[in-house]
């Protein structure tokens, strides 16, 4: 794993299939990915499958199994609600060695953990974010970290097989955060900086921060990029002033071929709102 903060994994939240109590997942992902089961958490409260990636990191696609505790849940308080949800960082520091160099925007690391599908148990340790001492009231501006307590491989079990995706995906290459005005701007870029331990990269009205890789894998070229903004479109101001903030727009990178032109980008997902979207990009 590389020394340096990595994009571990993605939180997209999806309904819940009410017979199984797993996620219910529309048949555009099995289009374009290999699924890989996750299970239920050990609170009961909400259920997982899982979109490996090449690079080590992968996407959460997750769902409230139990709608009632979603209000006092660090997701909540809406169970309906649908689309990106958080995202996290990884490195290869102790949960304790990583809260000393966050503590200013994180609270301490908490244990938690999940029953796999195939009845293993896996264990880790999450660092959120202070919520309402100036840092984010909502989560997802702000990104938390997992530290492994098994094995990495018990939680992500990556393998040729399962990270084999129809759509080409090797990882993550940007997300994007828009934040509702500059205040929120210079209060994130901060916090980012403070976090990833680096400036940022500013090209017009953005500010770009490059993370790390768990995993190499071979064409991505660096981590995925970070990208901080504020709102350019109407629509972009009405999501973002909802909540401060607004967070999507996921671009994978995939391998070009004589039919896939390197530098071009296809949207994955099947939805109508242009804000939110899984998208492609052959490199």
């Amino acid at each position: 794993m590389a020394q340096t903060q990595s994009l571990d994994h993605l939180i997209l939240f999806v309904p819940v299939n009410p017979e199984t109590k797993l996620p219910h997942l529309e048949s555009f992902y099995e289009k374009n990915f290999r699924l890989t089961p996750g299970g239920f958490h050990a609170d009961g409260i909400t259920s997982n499958t899982l979109i490996l990636l090449a690079d080590g990191c992968y996407i959460e696609l997750i769902s409230f199994v139990d709608a009632s505790k979603a209000p006092c849940h660090w997701w909540g308080p809406d169970a309906t609600f649908t689309g990106w949800k958080d995202w996290c960082l990884t490195n290869p520091k102790s949960p304790e060695e990583n809260y000393i160099g966050v503590k200013d925007t994180h609270d301490e690391p908490v244990r938690g953990g999940r029953k796999r599908a195939d009845g293993v148990d896996v264990k880790w340790a999450v660092t959120f974010p202070k919520v309402g001492r100036g840092v984010q009231n909502v989560r997802g501006r702000i990104p938390f970290f997992c530290h492994d307590i098994t094995q990495r491989n018990v939680r992500v079990p990556l393998s040729e097989e399962n990270t084999k995706h129809p759509c080409g995906a090797l990882g993550v290459m940007q997300l994007t955060v828009i934040v509702k005005d500059e205040a929120l701007l210079d209060e994130t870029n901060s916090a980012y900086r403070s976090i990833i331990g680096r400036d940022g990269t500013t090209k017009g009205d953005e500010v770009s921060f490059q993370l790390g890789r768990v995993c190499n894998a071979a064409g991505l070229g660096g981590g995925a990029s970070i990208v901080l903004r504020l709102p350019r479109a109407g629509r972009e101001t009405e999501a973002a002033s909802r909540t401060g903030f607004w967070y999507g727009n996921v671009i994978l990178g995939a391998p070009a071929s004589s039919e896939k032109t390197v530098g071009t980008r296809e949207r994955l997902d099947s939805g109508e709102d242009d804000l939110r979207g899984i998208w492609v990009e052959y490199v």
